[in-house]
């Protein structure tokens, strides 16, 4: 099987460092730490869905999730997570796919797949990862449609985008907006696109499940857009229930929970002012500031798959060598932001390691 050079493959890296999977304190994977209440009841009664076939339309996901977001429920498509969502879009596009790189690895996979022409333009990493417009606009005729995560991942910075919104509709072209961490960002309000959904028909924008709830295994994700004839297209390339019984039913319950969504949301704000400021008190270590459950790292006394399998192999601890991340290099690792307890113990070995 090809390795595609993701965070979060602890099995495998378990086999390889001759560990038990359960003993590995998991700092690639990006995930909410904090569990839903009442999870497993929730579980319990999309079991006994599954004797049914979940319904084809996903009538009732999209009411959930369109109360949740305030957007036409008509405008949403339900995918078996975000990536599944990446790859029927792909489907649905021109031509021609300009990428803001470094970003996830999945659009221009999906995208090479699909015998899509990518442009691939570099984000600065000496100017924190900011959009560039006026290389947008430089390269503005060289593509049909343009890729940005917002949060980025790996950099976890958030952008206000409407600038380049407004560019990309000038130009007709279409905005195509991962915003699987969106929900981990102070006052998202500001940042998020969704507002824009009702008059930007040249706007698509990719939402996830998994990542805010804690929930990478439900396999949940959408899109947003009131482009009608691209939400046909992709309809005509997505298989029949891709969705189970248990997203839909949890669906009824994780978007409502205020008091969930409250405290997470509070838990990251503090956690991310603790982790940056104890990291950046390392030496050796270029701290990257973020807005969402990760941090970029540069090393400068070692490379990253040195300090990847030293964690590994004497502390049990995974973080992600980014080096694979385009325009990052060897010395780029990402960790998450977990429970206070573990980040702890990864302030304290990285510490050690990096020679502190």
């Amino acid at each position: 099987m090809k390795e595609l050079g993701h965070g979060a493959d602890v099995n495998n890296i378990a086999s390889i460092y001759n560990i038990d999977p359960k003993n590995i304190i998991d700092f690639s994977s990006n995930i909410n730490p904090n569990v839903i209440p009442n999870l497993d009841k929730y579980v319990i009664e999309g079991l006994k869905e599954c004797r049914s076939y979940p319904d084809i339309s996903y009538m009732n996901l999209r009411k959930n999730i369109s109360e949740y977001i305030n957007v036409n429920k008509d405008f949403i498509i339900p995918g078996n997570g975000a990536t599944e969502i990446i790859y029927l879009l792909m489907k649905s596009i021109n031509k021609r796919l300009a990428i803001l790189n470094p970003t996830f690895s999945e659009y221009k996979r999906a995208a090479i797949l699909n015998n899509l022409e990518v442009i691939d333009l570099q984000l600065n990493k000496e100017n924190n990862f900011e959009v560039n417009i006026e290389l947008i606009k430089e390269n503005i005729d060289s593509f049909d449609s343009l890729f940005i995560c917002n949060p980025n991942n790996p950099n976890g910075k958030v952008k206000y985008l409407q600038e380049l919104l407004n560019v990309i509709k000038q130009n007709n072209k279409l905005l195509i907006v991962d915003e699987t961490f969106m929900e981990f960002v102070e006052n998202e309000e500001d940042y998020s696109l969704i507002k824009y959904i009702n008059q930007y028909e040249n706007l698509f924008i990719i939402k996830a499940v998994t990542k805010f709830f804690g929930l990478p295994g439900l396999r949940l994700g959408y899109a947003v857009t009131s482009n009608k004839n691209l939400i046909e297209k992709i309809y005509n390339y997505k298989e029949p229930w891709t969705i189970n019984s248990f997203a839909d039913n949890l669906s009824n319950y994780i978007f409502k929970d205020s008091e969930y969504i409250k405290t997470s949301k509070n838990y990251y704000v503090k956690e991310r002012s603790y982790m940056i400021k104890a990291l950046k008190g390392i030496n050796n270590l270029k701290v990257y500031d973020t807005d969402t459950n990760f941090i970029l790292l540069e090393l400068t006394n070692k490379k990253s798959k040195q300090l990847k399998d030293e964690l590994l192999k004497d502390k049990n601890i995974l973080i992600r060598d980014a080096s694979n991340f385009i325009g990052l290099d060897e010395r780029f690792i990402r960790v998450a932001i977990k429970s206070h307890e573990e980040n702890e113990i990864l302030i304290k070995q990285m510490k050690v390691a990096l020679g502190d």
